[in-house]
């Protein structure tokens, strides 16, 4: 049986760094874009390749517009549709939008001391 012909969206093959994490889990991990599309993004390899079905967020910046999306810091709640043998990870965008601030890499309680509060 013969599948239907579904249009992809345009990928660039990039390579630049990703953070992603389980959604609502607090650490960020590491990885790299092998490339990407206004829809999703394949990525690779994984720390920890989450199954399909999985909700994920991942945090790019983009130095070229990808498709419809302007470049720029990037964070988007996305939905994991298939991984492989060699912890690549494909993951579907459900919803962009630009950070424009820097996100810190870490919690402030993990950074040194917390400025003093006043009472």
């Amino acid at each position: 049986m013969m599948r239907p012909y579904v249009q992809r969206a345009d990928r660039i093959r990039v390579w630049i760094p990703i953070r992603y994490r389980v959604a609502g889990h607090e650490h960020w991990l590491d990885s790299r874009v092998l490339d990407i599309s206004d829809s999703g993004v394949l990525f690779g390899p994984a720390v920890f390749s989450p199954d399909p079905g999985t909700r994920v967020e991942v945090m790019f910046s983009s130095p070229v517009a990808i498709g419809a999306m302007a470049p720029g810091h990037m964070m988007c709640g996305s939905e994991i549709i298939r991984k492989n043998e060699q912890g690549q990870v494909g993951a579907r965008f459900a919803q962009c939008r630009y950070v424009l601030d820097d996100v810190p890499a870490t919690a402030p309680h993990q950074r040194g001391t917390m400025p003093a509060q006043k009472v």
